[in-house]
């Protein structure tokens, strides 16, 4: 059994009751957040994705996710899908470059087993199960085989899935021109570079043995935190957690024994700036990233999202007005912007699609046309009061919502704690928004968004172009 190392309350936003969050000796960190309802939330996230990667592996992650739900000691392939669709729950997971996390979401049923609900204890016993004891089994894998040979007639089980899911990736616009960018925005080696999915020839040959090593390493208690929001008693909770979560029972790592990349292992390259990506589209899509500050940085990552707002986000903001809304025949078909948060180091996203005028192939006077958008807010036309207010009435809004899902809860506690570090980010979020001005954020923009400090690619037609059916949101 875990003993206690740290136990502390926390005060969640537009929530009432306090949440708590213990920290056991060995690592493990469990979040309870009580919501009244029947509705439940188990997530379980851990420290690894792509940034664990390297050219060899690339794409072991999101491999794992999948052969994650494929059996352990106790339950067969298909048996934890099977009991969560019986009680109307739902189950995912999700891969990305700093985590991977697993979760379910389902009503608790009746409380009549130590007063957590049927439905609740043995969703979190198949989830604790799956996440600490794995098997991994040869048949679910299949075996290693060349993805390019067309003659190859052996089994391929869950290896093929992920091949076929990264075959149809590898033809989405928005996937390409998002890998320009990020083998722009970084280095040769940098984790970030690759592509969280991997490729078709490393998929197709990692063996079983290495995906389970990984595991085995990566998923260990102190790369690991536990979220339950939902209607239960602390104590009867938290002696459930130990119990399932019993990571000397599953002989599971103690320990990642890889180290986490720092970002200053890592520089950003400054030779290109600019790509341009053929594409069998009639249509052009662009984006155009931005460096951006550490996440544990609050003040000025959140006045990037309200840049964010007054820039790309809705009908209202200064991006779609003058390119969608204003122009009486606009070229510009789609255009957002938006931040990311990762662990090495934020980025700001700018991207969209539009239509070449009339005989013309170069996208760069098309470009220009949102540059000069982009120019003015950092020069002659600054973000206004009215803008800012605007701005953060709509932030405000959107953290509010977040509070009201067991599920929106639960990710964007996992988040801060997993990405950025901290749960602080999150409890300290709307406290630093009112604390903002407008002249701050004006020189957060300044700091960040300048036009010589910006990555673009665009994808342009070639030959054979067809007309393209997705020029709807894209990756950032």
């Amino acid at each position: 059994m875990m003993s206690m190392k740290e136990a502390k309350s926390l005060k969640i936003p537009h929530l009432s009751e306090e949440a708590r969050m213990v920290t056991y000796d060995n690592g493990y960190t469990f979040v309870f957040v009580p919501k009244k309802g029947d509705v439940f939330n188990i997530s379980t996230w851990v420290k690894t994705g792509s940034i664990h990667e390297d050219d060899q592996i690339n794409g072991i992650s999101h491999f794992l996710e999948h052969l994650m739900f494929k059996g352990t000691a106790r339950f067969k392939p298909g048996e934890f899908d099977k009991a969560m669709e019986s009680m109307g729950a739902v189950i995912n997971a999700a891969t990305w470059k700093d985590f991977t996390f697993y979760y379910v979401t389902g009503p608790k049923g009746k409380s009549d087993v130590a007063q957590l609900g049927q439905n609740f204890e043995l969703a979190l016993d198949l989830h604790s199960d799956m996440m600490l004891g794995s098997t991994i089994p040869d048949e679910e894998v299949g075996p290693q085989y060349d993805p390019f040979d067309p003659d190859y007639k052996g089994e391929k089980r869950e290896r093929s899935v992920v091949i076929e899911e990264i075959s149809m990736r590898e033809d989405q616009p928005w996937t390409k021109i998002y890998n320009s960018v990020n083998h722009m925005m970084y280095d040769a080696g940098h984790p970030y570079q690759r592509d969280v999915i991997g490729t078709r020839q490393i998929i197709g040959n990692v063996p079983r043995e290495t995906i389970y090593e990984y595991y085995r390493q990566w998923y260990s208690p102190s790369n690991m935190t536990t979220i339950v929001v939902g209607d239960f008693d602390f104590n009867t909770l938290e002696e459930k957690i130990c119990r399932y979560f019993d990571f000397e029972k599953f002989k599971i790592a103690a320990n990642g024994k890889g180290v986490t990349p720092r970002a200053e292992q890592f520089k950003a390259p400054t030779a290109q700036r600019y790509d341009e990506v053929k594409g069998e589209y009639q249509t052009s899509f662009f984006i155009m990233g931005f460096h951006a500050p550490d996440p544990k940085n609050l003040k000025e990552t959140i006045a990037l999202d309200v840049v964010s707002h007054v820039l790309g986000e809705g009908r209202s903001s200064r991006l779609t007005q003058a390119l969608l809304e204003k122009p009486a025949t606009p070229v510009y078909n789609y255009v957002s912007c938006g931040q990311s948060t990762f662990k090495l180091g934020n980025v700001f996203f700018i991207q969209g699609n539009f239509n070449f005028p009339d005989g013309q192939s170069d996208p760069k006077p098309v470009l220009k046309k949102l540059e000069a958008e982009l120019e003015k807010l950092l020069t002659t036309e600054p973000i206004t009061d009215a803008e800012f207010q605007r701005a953060l009435k709509k932030l405000k809004v959107n953290f509010a919502e977040t509070s009201e899902t067991a599920s929106g809860i639960a990710e964007t506690i996992g988040e801060a704690i997993t990405v950025v570090g901290s749960i602080e980010s999150y409890l300290d979020y709307l406290t630093v928004l009112n604390q903002l001005d407008v002249d701050t954020v004006n020189a957060v923009a300044r700091c960040y968004l300048t036009l010589d400090q910006a990555y673009t690619s665009v994808m342009v037609p070639g030959e054979g172009a067809l007309k393209s059916e997705d020029d709807g949101e894209g990756e950032a």
